[in-house]
C-alpha cells in the first residue's frame, strides 16, 4: 500500500494553484470544499514532487462537477443578488445566504484522560469556533495527575474544567450532561480538531428543525502519514459521506437495516438536545472504555434516539478532523474494541428492548 498521503483542504471559492513541495509523499488526498462546505475527496498521484493546477481542476470537475453545480445553483436561487443571469463567475462570487436565527447556547464537551499534550491542539481548534453562544467543558476523567487542570487554568481559562473521578468515557459524558449550561450538548474527543464552522452547522440545523434530537457530523482524517492511518481510512474510517441524511423510525421496532448504528456517525462528532436525555436516559457506563465491552456507548445512544421515535440527522457541514492511530498495535486494538463494543450494544439493547432481538440476529 502506498503511503504517506498528504491531506490537503482545497476551497474552490479561492484561486487554485499548483501543489508543490510534496517530497516524500506518494499521493495527495484533497478535501474539496466550497466556502467551507465539504464537497468530497479527490485522490491524486504525485509526479516530480508536485501536482499541477490544471490536473487538480480536471480531477475536481470529473469527480464532483455535478455536485458543485447543484450547490452553486441552490445558492444562486436563494440569493437576491443575481444580476439578471446565472454564470459560473457570478455563482462562485456569491456568499452563502443564511437566515437570521436566534441560535441556542451550545455546550461543547471534550472528554479526556492523561493526554494533555494532544489536548492542546484540540482546545486551540475549539478556540477558533465561529459561533456566538458557546460553553466549553473539559471533562478530566479519573486523571493520574493535575496536568490537564493546569493546562486549562493557564492556557484556556475561558473554558470550564471539571474532574470526573469515576473512570470511563460514559461517566465523563454523563457528567457533561449534568454540568452543561447549553440547550445543545456537542461532544468531541481530545484527538480531534474541530472545523471553525462545526458548531454553527449544528446550531442552525437544531434551530431550524425542532423535531431533531441528535446530529452526527463528518469526520475526515487530519493526516495519513503512516500505513496504519491509510489502512484505517481504507477500512472505512469515520466518514459517512458528503450528503445530509435523515433517520427516523415509523413504528415501535427499529428495522434491522438501521441497527448497525455506526452508519450514522461516531462519538467523536455527535450532538444532542439536552432535553432528550431526560426522556431516554443517560449513556450506559457498562458500554465503556475500561469495561469488558470497551465501548459501544455512542452506538447504543444513536439506537435509543431512534427507538424512542426521534429524528437523528447526519450533517456533513458539521465537520471535524480526526488524528487516526499511527501504529499497527493501536489500530488492531481499536478495530478489536469496535467489534466488542458493537456486541455489547446489541446485547444491552436486546435485554432492554426484547422486541429488537430478531432484528439484531438479522444483521
Amino acid at each position: 500500500m502506498l503511503y504517506p498521503i498528504k491531506v490537503i483542504t482545497l476551497d474552490i471559492g479561492l484561486p487554485i494553484s499548483d501543489l508543490v513541495g510534496l517530497e516524500g509523499y506518494m499521493g495527495v488526498q484533497l478535501l474539496v470544499t466550497f466556502k467551507g462546505q465539504p464537497i468530497g475527496y479527490c485522490k491524486l498521484p504525485i509526479s516530480n514532487n508536485e501536482i499541477g493546477r490544471r490536473r487538480i481542476i480536471r480531477s475536481i470537475i470529473a469527480e464532483h462537477g455535478y455536485n458543485i453545480m447543484q450547490h452553486l445553483l441552490r445558492m444562486g436561487l436563494a440569493s437576491p443578488f443575481r444580476n439578471g443571469e446565472f454564470s459560473i463567475e457570478g455563482l462562485l462570487a456569491l456568499k452563502p445566504i443564511e437566515p437570521a436565527l436566534q441560535l441556542p447556547l451550545v455546550t461543547v464537551v471534550v472528554c479526556t484522560r492523561n493526554r494533555t499534550e494532544q489536548l492542546v491542539t484540540c482546545l486551540e481548534a475549539i478556540e477558533k469556533l465561529d459561533y456566538p453562544h458557546l460553553d466549553v467543558l473539559v471533562i478530566d476523567n479519573a486523571p493520574s495527575d493535575t496536568s490537564t487542570a493546569q493546562l486549562v487554568k493557564n492556557q484556556f481559562s475561558s473554558f470550564r474544567y471539571i474532574r470526573e473521578n469515576n473512570p470511563g468515557l460514559n461517566w465523563a459524558r454523563n457528567r457533561a450532561i449534568l454540568e452543561a449550561k447549553g440547550d445543545i450538548v456537542a461532544y468531541t474527543d481530545d484527538d480531534v480538531l474541530v472545523d471553525a464552522q462545526w458548531v454553527n452547522a449544528l446550531g442552525r440545523l437544531f434551530t431550524q428543525n425542532p423535531e431533531v434530537m441528535a446530529i452526527t457530523g463528518l469526520v475526515v482524517p487530519a493526516e495519513l502519514e503512516t500505513e496504519a492511518q491509510v489502512m484505517f481510512e481504507a477500512y472505512g474510517g469515520f466518514g459517512r459521506g458528503f450528503e445530509r441524511k435523515w433517520h427516523r423510525v415509523d413504528g415501535k421496532v427499529v428495522p434491522w437495516q438501521l441497527l448497525g448504528t455506526g452508519q450514522f456517525g461516531t462519538g467523536a462528532n455527535m450532538a444532542y438536545r439536552k432535553s432528550v436525555f431526560h426522556e431516554i436516559g443517560l449513556f450506559d457506563p457498562a458500554l465503556d472504555v475500561g469495561t469488558c465491552t470497551n465501548g459501544g456507548g455512542d452506538l447504543e445512544m444513536f439506537f435509543r434516539v431512534l427507538k424512542h421515535g426521534h429524528t437523528l440527522v447526519y450533517e456533513p457541514a458539521a465537520m471535524v478532523r480526526h488524528c487516526h492511530r499511527r501504529s499497527y498495535p493501536e489500530l488492531q486494538y481499536q478495530i478489536s474494541n469496535n467489534s466488542r463494543g458493537f456486541v455489547g450494544y446489541a446485547v444491552r439493547s436486546c435485554r432492554t428492548y426484547p422486541d429488537q432481538w430478531r432484528g439484531f440476529f438479522q444483521i
